[in-house]
């Protein structure tokens, strides 16, 4: 009776997720998109926030990077704020919980020598733009994916004018290792009138474009990669099939269970963004492991407790 009800329930759970959607259909053979990457998107896995250490996250620390480089992570994630001088840090926001001795300036912008003398969580060596491309000019495996945030055009055109400028005077070739998250259609134009980069992922946790149209642009703007939260996956189930058709790999964030990694894959997900501190080859063979007999009531309790959430999100 139990496996029963367990199955009913995944049964019922797909349902909900494959018909009670719109879907997007892509006819035909896969397309080859532009691809001008190299070997970036040959990695699976993507270290959030320059990866977890010590079970803190959003650190976008030195430590972090070294820790997950020598783990095997090559494609690291970095988040990027502006600072009232004008420079690039590697900072997620200005909440004072991350420089905790600067808390009284908690929630406004910092200057780059207020950055620049606060250990993060206390612990870790904050980044600014140009160590982050000392870094990429030791390690030349190393690519990077910018999350900027900003959705003002004037900010956005502020930033990358900054960014492109900065890795110029070191080495111009790191453009070619610089991946821009682009959130949307007008910083697509804002962006690449700056600098042509030849990798650039689509990210839509900003958006609320339609899979349609979203399909579309990446297509006609050659993006081999899209980065989306788990539950664009399961709002628009065959989104990633459609993206898979047109040549363009799916990223999904932020994921650090195994068994979330496994469901997702089974969509066709490419990759995950991740704080997860295990190495990515054992990653790999994890994921890679079949399932247990232990594992079918989580996982319908897994897609059930995911359709009760997306039918949250679009009442």
């Amino acid at each position: 009776m139990y496996k029963k009800s367990m199955r009913l329930s995944l049964l019922i759970a797909v349902c909900l997720i494959w018909f009670g959607w719109g879907m997007v259909w892509s006819a035909g053979t896969p397309q080859a998109a532009a691809d001008n990457s190299g070997r970036w998107k040959e990695n699976e896995w993507i270290a959030h926030a320059l990866g977890g250490i010590q079970g803190s996250t959003y650190t976008n620390s030195y430590e972090a990077f070294m820790t997950n480089y020598h783990k095997g992570h090559r494609l690291f994630e970095v988040d990027l704020l502006q600072t009232t001088d004008g420079d690039l840090v590697a900072r997620h926001d200005w909440s004072g919980s991350l420089q905790p001795d600067l808390a009284e300036l908690s929630g406004r912008a910092l200057t780059l020598p207020q950055f620049e003398s606060s250990l993060i969580r206390g612990h870790y060596r904050p980044l600014s733009f140009p160590d982050i491309l000392d870094l990429m000019q030791k390690y030349p495996d190393f690519y990077l994916i910018t999350d900027t945030k900003e959705t003002d055009r004037m900010k956005i055109e502020q930033q990358f004018i900054t960014l492109v400028q900065e890795a110029r005077a070191v080495d111009p070739a790191l453009l070619d290792r610089i991946i821009p998250e682009i959130y949307s259609p007008e910083m697509y134009d804002a962006v690449m009138s700056i600098y042509p980069f030849p990798n650039k992922m689509y990210s839509i946790y900003k958006s609320a474009a339609s899979a349609e149209s979203i399909v579309e642009f990446v297509k006609e703007k050659q993006f081999t990669a899209v980065a989306m939260p788990v539950y664009r996956v399961f709002l628009n189930p065959n989104l990633v099939h459609a993206l898979n058709q047109s040549g363009v790999q799916s990223y999904v964030h932020t994921v650090n269970s195994v068994p979330y990694m496994k469901l997702l894959q089974g969509f066709g997900v490419h990759g995950f963004y991740t704080d997860s501190e295990t190495p990515p080859t054992m990653l790999a063979d994890e994921v890679a492991e079949p399932p247990g007999p232990a594992s079918a009531g989580y996982m319908a309790a897994l897609l059930f407790s995911i359709s009760t959430i997306i039918m949250k999100v679009k009442k």
